[in-house]
């Protein structure tokens, strides 16, 4: 029971310090697939008010199953295996938080933003910019990655509603990156995050050992939970 509460107080922690993330999670069912994977189907908009997103039905995120835990972080190569054998997804993608010094001219500024890969916004959650564009496919490569979406409430407080902010460049992390796109006023408004930024895979990222990923996927029309399921449980015993 000690370790319980224990587990209890820092996946609360965790939820916190991440709410784009808690939304998401807070509400979800998890349901067992397989011997290496569990898939959780959201239900906000039934449980309690519409989701902000279209089809919010099909949103769901997926995990490893590991020998420690139902809730792992995912692996690049389980990630990669289900982006190939699936047949039940619409588009798969992956998101890690992080922290950037953002500079333009002389105001130095701390703020939370998250690596996406391209396609996660608008393949995934279904948004679409207020301005600008998303991520291409070959933004998600090293060398070409040096891109960046802001939000609305940034984009208002931080670049005082510059309608000439798509290509500025700005300062991330002591590196250059081009703004392409705003980020509509609403729910990425209210999440911590304020910046997104193409996620790069790496060839030392290029294995099963690391569980590191956040994987989150939109499931086809039609495409019911049992047989999610079932395709899962099929990967997971080809590659497992």
């Amino acid at each position: 029971m000690k370790n319980l509460w224990r587990d209890f107080g820092y996946g609360l922690r965790l939820l916190r310090k991440n709410p784009g993330f808690t939304l998401v999670a807070i509400l979800a069912l998890a349901l067992g697939i397989g011997a290496n994977t569990a898939i959780y189907s959201i239900f906000y908009a039934t449980l309690i008010a519409d989701f902000p997103y279209p089809h919010s039905e099909q949103l769901v995120v997926v995990w490893s199953r590991s020998a420690r835990t139902n809730r792992d972080a995912v692996s690049t190569g389980d990630y990669f295996d289900w982006k190939r054998e699936s047949t039940v997804f619409q588009s798969l993608g992956v998101v890690r938080g992080g922290s950037f010094n953002l500079s333009i001219g002389e105001k130095p500024e701390r703020i939370q933003g998250d690596y996406l890969s391209p396609g996660f916004l608008d393949q995934i959650i279904g948004d679409r910019p207020f301005m600008g564009r998303y991520f291409l496919p070959e933004e998600g490569v090293a060398g070409k990655d040096h891109v960046v979406i802001i939000t609305h409430k940034l984009w208002q407080g931080y670049f005082a509603s510059d309608p000439n902010i798509l290509g500025q460049q700005i300062h991330l992390n002591g590196e250059l990156y081009t703004v392409i796109g705003v980020q509509p006023p609403g729910q990425p408004d209210r999440l911590a995050r304020q910046i997104v930024v193409p996620f790069v895979f790496t060839p030392d990222t290029m294995n099963r050992d690391v569980h590191w990923l956040v994987v989150l996927g939109r499931l086809k029309p039609g495409v019911t939970v049992a047989q999610a399921n079932a395709d899962m449980d099929s990967i997971s015993r080809a590659f497992g």
